[in-house]
């Protein structure tokens, strides 16, 4: 799966400001140089990839019409808590230095201690402490996924990076979380994580990105996420954006035998907000569960696409996208699985849910199969509905607000993604991070 793009106009390429004199004036300030020889890599690689057109059947929805990378510029982040890459529990980044984390971003967790060799901190630090095994990493997704040149693009530019590694059966028993805050003005910020859990490991991660309510430009981000057999991790991913500050995050993660990945995601604001999340399934008996929310509260503009690979037999995702619309905000859903010929017995399920909170909004959505194996399970599906006039006046009649009105209703529509978390502390952390996000509807960033 990549990213369509549609042109403005006939010759257009809304990539040209990213170049290599850009990269050169943009290494130049960079606090070291240990990562420019993957940064130029992955440029090259990025200006090579093909880009697809609104032609194709995947990508018809895909709109960036509204993505101008013109007069932007890439901007560096500073890390906190890294520590040197000893184990910290949370990595904080910035344009500017974050004093501290916000409450309502704060997990509950205990104190007891990891059961685990870790490596949790900055890709800088991974280069210099580890730099054989954060490179065959890195080349491992260029290597066995099809080229993105967004995500390429974020590895070129890259603000701040975070690796999280957990060896052979180890357990982390307090989570990990990143926390990424922008406030720029009129600037390109990249971010890139990557997850790699051994052979039998636990872990459990949150990554909340969040913007300011002044922020605007483009925020670019890629995580990649490799489970060895046997392996488990579970992931919260939170991202609320500005209203003028567009977002693409591409998701992609490869999953061996017998290994687990519990996903849940929840996207908010944005003048463009794309999420691409790609599955690969190259192990028997892996296992996804994929619970995604949007909320759509003015005029965001929702790309979604999810590809659920299963190139091997025995393997199950299951996977959920819902979302709520208001003011004149749209949807664009465009989600596939694939069952390749020799992937027997696989089981796989897709639906999409709107619901539809006044008139105005725009809602796409096509789920899609393609089926090679004779022996399998596979549903998908999409529905939209639409709060009707009399429900919406017999609501009001009671004399709650029609702010209030569509919130409760958004609440209790999303509320069906939190049953399906299995994690305790990622239910928690769900829970807390949408009731705030509802309580403050009409205000976008922090």
């Amino acid at each position: 799966m990549a990213v369509a793009v549609k042109a403005r106009g006939r010759n257009t390429d809304i990539f040209a400001p990213f170049n290599a004199a850009a990269l050169t004036a943009f290494v130049k300030l960079a606090s070291s140089d240990i990562l420019t020889p993957w940064r130029k890599g992955s440029l090259a690689r990025s200006l090579a990839a093909a880009m697809p057109t609104n032609k194709d059947e995947d990508f018809k929805y895909v709109n960036f019409r509204l993505l101008d990378f013109s007069g932007l510029k890439p901007e560096h982040f500073q890390i906190v808590g890294n520590d040197n890459g000893i184990p910290a529990t949370v990595q904080m980044i910035g344009s500017k230095k974050i004093a501290k984390l916000p409450e309502r971003l704060t997990l509950t967790t205990g104190n007891a201690p990891d059961h685990a060799n870790v490596f949790f901190g900055s890709f800088e630090d991974a280069t210099m402490m580890l730099p054989e095994e954060l490179a065959a990493n890195l080349d491992f997704f260029n290597s066995y996924f099809p080229p993105r040149k967004f995500a390429l693009l974020a590895h070129a530019f890259l603000s701040q990076g975070v690796y999280l590694h957990v060896y052979r059966n180890g357990s982390l028993e307090t989570p990990r979380q990143i926390y990424t805050l922008t406030s720029g003005n009129k600037t390109m910020t990249s971010l890139a994580g990557m997850v790699v859990l051994e052979e039998s490991a636990r872990a459990e991660l949150v990554w909340d990105a969040i913007a300011t309510v002044t922020a605007n430009g483009f925020q670019n981000s890629a995580l990649d996420i490799v489970l060895k057999p046997g392996s488990k991790l579970s992931l919260l991913l939170n991202q609320e954006y500005a209203e003028q500050l567009s977002n693409v995050m591409t998701l992609r993660a490869y999953l061996e035998k017998d290994s687990e990945l519990e996903l849940v995601t929840l996207n908010s604001g944005g003048k463009l907000n794309q999420m691409e999340i790609d599955l690969r399934f190259a192990g028997e008996r892996s296992k996804a569960t994929v619970s995604s929310i949007y909320v759509g509260r003015t005029a965001e503009n929702f790309n979604l696409l999810t590809h659920q690979d299963h190139r091997i037999g025995h393997c199950k995702s299951d996977l959920l996208y819902i979302g709520t619309l208001a003011g004149t905000s749209k949807s664009n859903y465009l989600g596939k699985i694939t069952i390749a010929p020799r992937a027997q017995r696989s089981d796989a399920y897709q639906k999409n849910r709107n619901l539809v909170l006044n008139k105005g909004v725009s809602v796409n959505s096509s789920p899609k199969l393609e089926i090679g194996a004779n022996d399998v399970r596979c549903t998908h599906g999409s529905t939209t509905a639409r709060i009707s006039d009399l429900e919406m006046f017999y609501l009001r009649s009671r004399g709650i607000d029609k702010t209030t009105v569509k919130m409760l209703l958004a609440d209790g529509f999303l509320g069906q993604a939190a049953e399906r978390v299995q994690s305790a502390i990622l239910k928690q952390a769900y829970e807390q991070r949408l009731s705030a996000l509802l309580s403050n509807w009409d205000k976008h960033g922090t």
